[in-house]
């Protein structure tokens, strides 16, 4: 049997190679093909065909019965499984398909699944248990569909997140030669002029915060399957602290609160103000966000919590309860939110002073969600 595992592999990373690993360990396996998406129904890639096979070449090297097939490339139309499969069958003979647990979840969507599982036996690989699952296993079955769940369950890595990443210097997830590779064709580069001009602008310690608070936002979106848009993330993530530095040397106050000027949550609106005005930021969501990432505010949105959390909590982070917040928000958002809000209360407490109005309101919200929750 040939086993076919696609992909749009924009890049290819360690859990894919991984997957193709078990594939072959399977008596049934006489070879898997690594079917590359050229043009996706869904999705759009920022690489070209080409380049994703090279990295594909690069992370298999050293694999036998492996066959990289392209004739997805062989032109520009939209490609559907329904319509491929029965081309491959015709080539390659007795085939599998490979999906994953989170596609079969879906798999009323696609298109023609009926016909699908009339041409090829599915292999499904899952995350670990999951109810949805596990009702569309029962389904398609019931359907007359062959399906084989795999007993690899592959870590939950995202060729999205890579993509981001990357430019931040960070190669989680890809072998050396797909990260030479990346880095040798200037793949990924969206942000490379932001990331420039940011790196010549505020001192290195600043910079590396706000790299490992991008990273850091980033993982959180993912995993806790927040649905914000990865760019309006990693642009207020990267830029939060743009213009802290500049609060210690001669600048123009204007749309500046008055009782912000001079204070340590000046940084916040100016951060905006620069954002806009020196990055061309303007998506009001992320310049939001950057605005409240140090007091918060009363109702916080998805974004403007996430920005203020990875601010707290990013790897570089070290404090007493900092294990304990990114346990929290490992938990929800909401949960990690309401924590860090109150932890930087308490912090702001023992340290004495006035406590800016915005963090008062946010810390007032965030009982009022606690008494709520209890």
């Amino acid at each position: 049997m040939k086993i076919i595992f696609g992909g749009a592999f924009n890049p290819i990373h360690d859990e894919h190679v991984n997957m193709i690993k078990h594939l072959l360990s399977l008596k049934e396996a006489q070879k898997v093909v690594v079917l590359p998406s050229a043009n996706p129904p869904h999705k759009s890639c920022d690489t070209s065909f080409d380049q994703r096979v090279d990295m594909i070449k690069l992370a298999l090297r050293g694999l036998d019965n492996i066959e990289i097939c392209d004739i997805e490339n062989k032109d520009a139309a939209k490609h559907y499984s329904c319509e491929v499969l029965p081309k491959l069958k015709d080539l390659y003979g007795d085939i599998a398909f490979v999906i994953g647990g989170d596609s079969l979840e879906d798999f009323s969507t696609w298109k023609n699944p009926d016909e699908i599982i009339k041409i090829c036996p599915l292999y499904v690989f899952t995350r670990g248990e999951s109810n949805k699952f596990d009702k569309a296993l029962e389904f398609w079955r019931d359907k007359g569909a062959e399906i084989k769940v795999c007993d690899y369950h592959p870590a939950k890595i995202s060729s999205t997140l890579i993509r981001y990443n990357s430019q931040l210097g960070i190669f989680d997830g890809v072998c050396d030669g797909v990260r030479d590779y990346i880095i040798e064709n200037n793949l990924y580069n969206k942000y490379a002029d932001m990331i420039k001009k940011l790196k010549d602008n505020i001192p290195v310690h600043t910079f590396e915060h706000c790299s490992r608070t991008a990273y850091y936002a980033l993982n959180i979106n993912y995993k806790l399957d927040l649905a914000l848009d990865n760019d309006k993330v990693f642009a207020a993530a990267l830029l939060h602290d743009c213009a802290k530095s500049m609060c210690h040397m001669p600048h123009s106050t204007a749309g500046i609160p008055d009782d912000a000027i001079a204070t340590p949550v000046e940084h916040q609106f100016l951060g905006a103000i620069v954002a806009k005005e020196e990055y061309g930021i303007e998506d009001m969501d992320v310049l939001e966000a950057i605005k409240y990432h140090t007091t918060g505010k009363k109702s916080m949105n998805k974004l403007q919590k996430l920005i203020y959390c990875a601010d707290m909590l990013e790897f570089g982070r070290q404090y007493a309860e900092v294990d304990y917040l990114r346990n929290c928000i490992e938990i929800s958002l909401d949960r990690g939110y309401c924590e860090c809000v109150m932890a930087q209360y308490e912090f702001l407490k023992q340290k004495g002073g006035d406590i800016y109005h915005l963090t008062l309101d946010a810390v007032q919200d965030v009982e009022n969600m606690i008494n709520i929750i209890n």
